[in-house]
């Protein structure tokens, strides 16, 4: 992936949180982060088919707890 340290981190905090975390912080870093981090995470949701677990809302990602 190409994101930054600090997001990495994030990501590997939320891991050890479960897979509802990942994903909610997944759709945090997408809203956040640069152009690269969203396609970066678009392709590790991908990856994990996990597409179904997230809404688009405004062009914003959320995941579907956070609606």
């Amino acid at each position: 992936m190409n994101i930054t340290k600090a997001e990495q981190k994030q990501i590997d905090r939320a891991t050890a949180q479960g897979r509802g975390a990942l994903l909610r912080t997944m759709a945090q870093l997408h809203r956040t982060g640069s152009s690269r981090t969203q396609k970066a995470i678009d392709l590790a949701i991908e990856s994990a088919n996990a597409w179904g677990d997230f809404t688009m809302v405004n062009g914003a990602l959320l995941h579907n707890s956070e609606v």
